[in-house]
């Protein structure tokens, strides 16, 4: 999926997540990080997020089932547990 990049692939899904975590445009996140001396263009970033972002959401819903409702919180002064207050 991550052929002919010229940049390692960890770097690559870590611009993508700094995009969709922080919210910042295209063009910023290549201006910042070409100050960290990445050099590559917002359309690479638009063509990396298109194809890894469902790949990554897909990831962390993965990792996040069977955690959700685990825990909760009782309102309610009195709970009914077979049968008895």
């Amino acid at each position: 999926m991550l052929n002919r990049l010229q940049l390692p692939s960890d770097v690559v899904f870590l611009i993508v997540l700094c995009r969709l975590q922080l919210k910042l445009s295209l063009r910023d996140l290549a201006e910042i990080l070409l100050l960290r001396g990445l050099v590559f263009s917002h359309e690479a970033v638009r063509d990396w997020e298109a194809k890894l972002a469902p790949r990554l959401t897909e990831a962390l819903r993965q990792r996040r089932r069977g955690k959700i409702g685990r825990s909760w919180y009782v309102d309610e002064t009195y709970l009914k547990v077979a049968g008895q207050w």
